[in-house]
């Protein structure tokens, strides 16, 4: 082989040695590669819409349940069109008047609930009112709860609230009351009642009595609950005991009656039929009767209900 060919052929040799070197080995070539994303890309998840609020004229057309004995049903221009099988001469479910259906937020969830009154009768006298909830749902207004009867508060009176209004998280209501021995359909009380949504229904806060001033507010809080008569030992109770959700009381054997209650130096009397039931003793009040000083040693630290007449003290139950 000539110089010059054994030249050429090392030249080739020594290019080619080169060209290998610079080539990346496959180690390099896959630490080379784009990494993968850690997190796998999902779609992102359809916004949920907010519910709207209600608005009154949404009410004129709502379904409401059972109220005055009529099956539930459709309100066409606020009043429900089927009448009654058996009384032609009823006033069908309808809203009493357009100015007693309000909006506000009444449950706490940021979005507004509806409130209305409604009539209705089964004929001849007039019947006490009703308060129905309305609720937005994806499906638009539908009741919120079962109607409450403005009745059970009033003590009977008959007729159309004064007013309502949301107030606090709270329906505010000003209503005539009936009082003892009065005519229901001439009651000459007034009263201004909170009601609370308590997750179920609606239920009475406080009343304040409009037509007395010096009685104040009754906070139901104080006085709803089971008392139960206690026992000479102080310590426990008896099995006598009376249930108060005010304004009813229930006593064992007996027809539930309407109280009324009343306010002299800060503390509240719960009356029936005009007579009293007690006095209620906030937790740490003493109870001071001079013709009964053990009364005062009868479980403080508890709501207590004592009877200057019968000389017997209820103690309410966990409630």
């Amino acid at each position: 082989m000539t110089l010059n060919k054994r030249f050429r052929t090392l030249l080739v040799l020594i290019v080619a040695l080169a060209l290998a070197g610079c080539a990346p080995t496959p180690s390099a070539q896959n630490s080379q590669k784009p990494k993968a994303s850690a997190s796998t890309s999902t779609s992102p998840s359809p916004s949920v819409e907010p519910l709207p609020d209600l608005t009154p004229a949404m009410a004129m057309s709502a379904s409401i349940p059972s109220m005055c004995e009529f099956p539930a049903g459709k309100l066409v221009n606020g009043e429900l069109k089927k009448k009654h099988p058996d009384y032609p001469n009823a006033t069908l479910p309808g809203i009493a008047n357009k100015d007693l259906v309000i909006a506000g937020d009444l449950t706490g969830d940021g979005v507004n609930e509806l409130a209305a009154v409604f009539y209705c009768d089964l004929g001849g006298v007039a019947w006490p009112s009703h308060i129905q909830l309305f609720q937005s749902t994806a499906k638009g207004i539908a009741p919120l709860g079962q109607p409450f009867q403005m009745g059970d508060i009033n003590g009977g009176a008959r007729g159309i609230p004064e007013s309502m209004k949301f107030a606090n998280g709270q329906l505010v209501i000003v209503d005539r009351e009936l009082l003892p021995m009065e005519a229901a359909a001439a009651a000459s009380g007034k009263i201004k009642v909170s009601l609370k949504w308590d997750g179920k229904k609606l239920r009475t806060a406080a009343v304040q009595d409009l037509a007395n001033p010096q009685n104040g507010t009754l906070k139901t809080s104080e006085v709803n609950g089971t008392w139960c008569l206690a026992s000479a030992k102080a310590a426990t109770s008896t099995k006598k005991c009376l249930k108060v959700e005010y304004p009813q009381l229930t006593q064992q054997g007996e027809d539930p009656q309407t109280l009324t209650f009343s306010s002299n130096n800060g503390f509240t009397s719960l009356n029936y039929y005009d007579a009293p039931l007690g006095i209620v003793y906030k937790p740490g009040t003493k109870i001071e009767d001079p013709a009964n000083p053990s009364a005062g040693s009868v479980q403080p630290e508890k709501y207590r209900l004592y009877s200057n007449q019968t000389q017997e003290v209820f103690v309410r139950q966990a409630h």
